[in-house]
């Protein structure tokens, strides 16, 4: 390979790292906002609707929902806590901007619906894509399953995405690149499992720190 062949190898494999790092940033993204968790707190949420009687109102304050409704026990109305949503949400609005219950039950429907849809059309198709590799193409497939079914519990545990830092995709694209360049690399059957391995302890790790940092708050 000429050395004119060999730098153009390498900034194709800078372009790849970084179109990868994107499309990879954004779909943990993706993954992350229709999280069957949260899914799963939104339909708790509309359970414990029902139960607001008709004619409270609903504020969102600093990112919280509150829902202020009258208590015949003590013969005055009050507020209470009901919900809290980070952005990208469609249950935070203006602040001071009150909204009956059926307008929030709206707005509750539209929050499912999105979030649900990419539950279906992101994060299925890409278990059940990978899941076909696996079986069908070749097992090595499985790692990125194993990663996979890692990020989503990690969220499940500590509501945080993981993402790939620039540097640790670029070791899969440099992988690539000695192999296309035909220096020396260890096996696809060697090299997989260390970097799903390094994947799985940096996800342990992360979630070591969070549950510290949450320690003297309890």
């Amino acid at each position: 390979m000429s050395p004119m062949e060999f730098i153009q190898q390498a900034l194709i494999t800078v372009l790849i790292t970084s179109a990868g790092w994107i499309g990879s940033t954004l779909l943990l993204y993706l993954m992350s906002f229709g999280h069957i968790k949260t899914i799963r707190l939104l339909l708790k949420v509309r359970r414990s609707l029902a139960h607001v009687p008709a004619g409270s109102v609903f504020h969102c304050r600093s990112g919280e929902v509150t829902v202020t409704r009258y208590d015949q026990t003590l013969d005055e109305d009050v507020t209470l806590s009901f919900v809290r949503f980070s952005w990208p949400t469609l249950l935070r609005w203006k602040t001071g901007t009150g909204k009956s219950k059926a307008r929030f039950h709206r707005r509750l429907r539209g929050e499912l619906f999105w979030r649900t849809a990419l539950l279906v059309l992101v994060t299925v198709p890409l278990f059940a894509g990978v899941l076909w590799l696996t079986l069908v193409s070749d097992p090595l497939w499985g790692y990125l399953l194993i990663f996979l079914v890692a990020h989503q519990t990690l969220l499940a545990v500590i509501s945080r995405v993981f993402f790939f830092k620039f540097w640790a995709l670029g070791m899969v694209t440099t992988y690539l690149f000695l192999h296309k360049v035909s220096l020396w690399h260890p096996s696809p059957e060697v090299a997989a499992p260390l970097f799903c391995g390094f994947m799985l302890l940096s996800m342990g790790v992360l979630a070591l720190i969070f549950r510290q940092e949450r320690k003297p708050a309890t």
